[in-house]
């Protein structure tokens, strides 16, 4: 596994375990996971969101077009968070059984 895909995991997991936003800051020129009402963020690049876009891993829920302040802000998509859910379900039925 490379350090990218590695890094995209740590990104998903960190989507689904804390329900983290992806915000793509347009005005700013900046990306990061956006952890609700803790205001901690995460740093993540535009090609992350992109590939996680594209992977249909995230999708676009809500943005601002204001003069001065662009964002746009994206969600797992259902389907992914299915995925993933079915994933951490089977992971605890081998540990138990092993």
């Amino acid at each position: 596994m490379t350090q990218s895909d590695k890094r995209i995991l740590e990104i998903i997991a960190l989507m689904y375990k804390q329900h983290a936003e992806a915000v793509n800051d347009i005005s700013n020129r900046n990306c990061y996971l956006f952890f609700g009402t803790n205001t901690s963020r995460l740093p993540i690049t535009e090609d992350e969101i992109d590939w996680l876009v594209y992977n249909q891993i995230i999708e676009f829920d809500s943005g601002c077009d204001e003069k001065d302040y662009k964002t746009k802000v994206y969600i797992l998509t259902e389907t992914a968070q299915e995925r993933i859910k079915s994933i951490l379900d089977k992971s605890k039925i081998l540990k138990i059984e092993g």
